[in-house]
């Protein structure tokens, strides 16, 4: 690998003022917790408390941050699929869209997701080589009993794959039963420490506010080994400063108290530090994921945790405000992956999403795996030598030689990356084939994949374990 690509937002200078002001948000403003156990926790490890408020001060900050881990490991069922944060080669991993409400399946019929349509975008994510993990739709099924639909939908996704999931949960009570489902998948709940095939996410309830569910989310992650995804959804205008760099300040803010309290509770609990910034457009009242503004907004923030504090960083990677895979779609969401991940971005989110997060889409789901690989090849930069710059060769030209005859072309042409869902023939080759474009051909390439999919079930006394954890939480929770 050569000299990597990056796209450093901030200056030093920057970049330091930003963690002395995130430092004093903390220490001197503080943040507001609802959480019977964890204030004591909190308070015991040198916070301030007052009521709900809970301030960390500087010394605090700095003590804690040293136990957070220098690594871990996201890990899958199958653990050929394994993922060592940070990135052994300093690049990304990529996982789905999570908590989305819509389907817009390969048809373009649009509606609420089953839970066989979650069971197939699993099961599709796992089939392509560059979605790393997998993450929950929000499944809205007669079949299913709301209180407990995240329980169900844990199940469905564990049985499509093998590799990594990550989980968010939908009430408080619901936590402790999505954690045993995971223990099930290693042979107990004992074991998620050394085999954490899920994590969970945290968030704040912007601005510098923390519900119940959430606080719970901590302190059970704390208990069993489980990775958080420490999370902050602002939105810039609304919740959130409108500007780039004050989103990102209370974002990093919001990111950074989880991360502080998790490691207060339990040193070492892993974290993934995971600002999600949105943003309000004044003229229409409608929140947005994709503006350029958010774009600086995550580059700003990802560089604040990866190159500010060391912590692997995680945002939206793709995505667009777009309705349907349109051309405002495709730019908004490769202009977002490539930056993000030029800027140092451990994982990018949101494979497969449109519609602000709100729908996923199969197709989409493809064609973003060519993006991310595309961004992969840009932030891996190049290797400079003799070798690489042909430099023998153009030193032996005697006249107008063709370099496609040559050893050297044989022997790097390969590394070209030639995109499934892209066309790169002639017209004529165009026309002959149907004058397809990108859509059609994703479509395609849906169902060239998924008339060969791998059975990726549970092994039967897993899911058996399982579906007993289910009815015991349909019965407690649902009262069925």
């Amino acid at each position: 690998m050569g000299n990597q690509v990056t796209a450093r937002l901030l200056s030093s200078e920057q970049l330091e003022f930003m963690k002395e002001k995130l430092e004093t948000v903390l220490a001197d403003k503080g943040v507001k917790i609802e959480h019977p156990a964890v204030l004591p926790l909190v308070e015991k490890a040198g916070a301030e408390v007052s009521g709900s408020r809970v301030r960390f001060p500087r010394r605090l900050i700095e003590e804690t941050l040293k136990k957070v881990p220098a690594g871990f490991t996201l890990a899958g069922r199958d653990s050929r699929y394994d993922l060592r944060l940070p990135h052994p080669e300093n690049l990304f991993y990529t996982r789905t869209c999570t908590g989305a409400l819509n389907y817009c399946s390969e048809n373009n019929d649009y509606h609420p997701v089953t839970l066989k349509e979650a069971a197939e975008f699993t099961l599709l994510s796992s089939h392509l080589d560059r979605i790393d993990y997998c993450s929950l739709p929000s499944v809205r099924s007669p079949d299913v009993p709301p209180p407990t639909t995240d329980i169900h939908t844990l199940r469905t996704v564990l049985n499509n794959t093998t590799r990594h999931v990550w989980v968010q949960p939908y009430e408080k009570e619901n936590v402790s039963y999505l954690i045993d489902a995971a223990g099930a998948v290693v042979g107990g709940k004992s074991n998620l420490k050394n085999r954490p095939v899920i994590s969970m996410i945290a968030c704040s309830n912007t601005p510098l506010e923390y519900k119940s569910m959430d606080l719970e989310v901590i302190l059970q992650c704390c208990r069993y080994g489980i990775p958080i995804q420490a999370c902050a959804l602002p939105t810039g205008g609304a919740n959130a400063p409108v500007t780039p760099q004050g989103l990102a300040l209370l974002a990093a803010v919001e990111v950074m108290a989880i991360v502080l309290m998790a490691q207060m509770i339990e040193p070492g609990t892993p974290v993934v530090a995971t600002p999600l910034p949105f943003s309000l457009d004044m003229a229409t009242t409608y929140t947005l994921q994709a503006p350029v503004e958010v774009t600086l907004c995550r580059m700003a923030a990802v560089q604040l945790f990866a190159e500010g504090y060391g912590i692997p960083a995680h945002t939206y990677g793709t995505g667009s405000d777009s309705m349907s895979l349109d051309g405002q779609n495709m730019i908004e969401r490769t202009s977002t992956a490539h930056l993000v991940a030029l800027a140092g971005a451990s994982v990018l989110g949101g494979a497969g999403q449109l519609e602000v997060a709100k729908t996923i889409s199969p197709l989409q789901l493809i064609i973003d795996n060519d993006i991310f690989i595309m961004a992969g090849r840009l932030k891996g930069g190049l290797e400079v030598n003799e070798e690489t710059l042909a430099f023998n060769e153009i030193m032996g030209l005697t006249g107008r030689e063709a370099f496609i005859s040559m050893e050297h072309t044989l022997k790097y042409f390969r590394e070209t990356f030639r995109p499934r869902t892209f066309f790169r023939d002639s017209r004529r080759a165009w026309e002959e084939l149907g004058s397809k474009g990108l859509v059609e051909r994703s479509r395609d390439i849906y169902n060239s994949i998924r008339q060969n999919y791998n059975d990726l079930s549970l092994p039967e006394d897993v899911s058996q374990e399982i579906a007993g954890i289910i009815r015991r939480a349909d019965k407690e929770l649902s009262g069925l």
